[in-house]
């Protein structure tokens, strides 16, 4: 994107008016050029995509503990909690991250309660007959965090050995997204040279120095990995080598856009 523009006008002036003077003004020369006639410029857009590969892939999922007791709930959520970070750190690394939120502790009644309609959360239930409580279940999401980005998949499924539901690869992204940014602005910004010698070379005139550079927003791209796998009651001591998943992530794209005005030698 190119052009050649006069940045001043007067009001009320024709759409041939305007070409005329614009074009005069490429045409001037050295001894028109005095102060206070109009800055004759060429502006255009530089565009650039940086491609790198990511480096931070995530992994979410989801952990459940059963018991006939609230406490008993939360011991086996503990437990699986601690053997699936055990097993996860132990696969991926230990500068891998593993949080866990949103931590929630229901109870569970017979199918017969409620005439054997659905019992949501919250709802006014007498803990006796077909709706005394039989159980309860603890649930906790849980996410890693990791830069063994080629591991990641393999530890899906590890994480479905270790007890984990829904285990998904989530996500890829850049440990350092400002420096991949910073390359495709010095990308965009050789574009918009080009563009501009172009110009200059294509109108008959001399480039001359950078009168102005706006930075647009950029923006880059992500991307999502869903990744199923067997999910069995427990891991048996001491777990079996995880099953290898091979994973080639794309390349993450950032984007840069910057507008640049040159003068034009005089």
């Amino acid at each position: 994107m190119l052009g050649i523009a006069n940045r001043s006008h007067k009001k009320g002036m024709s759409m041939s008016s305007r070409w005329i003077l614009m074009f005069g003004a490429l045409a001037a020369t050295p001894t028109m050029a005095q102060e206070g006639l109009p800055q004759r410029l060429i502006t255009v857009v530089g565009v650039a995509v940086d491609r790198a590969q990511p480096d931070i892939a995530t992994l979410d999922f989801t952990v459940r503990g059963e018991g006939d007791s609230a406490d008993a709930a939360a011991g086996a959520l503990a437990t699986r909690l601690k053997a699936l970070s055990g097993g996860l750190l132990g696969l991926l690394g230990k500068d891998s991250e593993l949080t866990t939120s949103n931590v929630n502790i229901v109870e569970v009644r017979d199918r017969a309660c409620n005439d054997g309609r659905p019992v949501y959360p919250g709802s006014v239930q007498l803990s006796r007959g077909a709706c005394a409580v039989v159980g309860y279940i603890a649930i906790s999401q849980a996410q890693l965090r990791s830069r063994a980005v080629d591991k990641i998949a393999t530890a899906a499924g590890l994480a479905a050995r270790l007890g984990a539901s829904d285990a998904r690869v989530t996500g890829f992204a850049l440990a350092d997204p400002d420096a991949a940014q910073r390359r495709a602005a010095i990308l965009a910004f050789k574009d918009a040279r080009r563009r501009a010698e172009t110009a200059a070379a294509g109108s008959g005139v001399k480039l001359g120095d950078v009168a102005s550079i706006r930075d647009q927003a950029a923006f880059g791209g992500g991307q999502d990995i869903i990744v199923t796998a067997q999910r069995a009651v427990a891991a048996p001591p001491p777990p079996p080598p995880p099953i290898s998943i091979d994973i080639k992530p794309r390349p993450i794209e950032t984007r840069a856009q910057i507008t640049v005005s040159y003068e034009i030698a005089r």
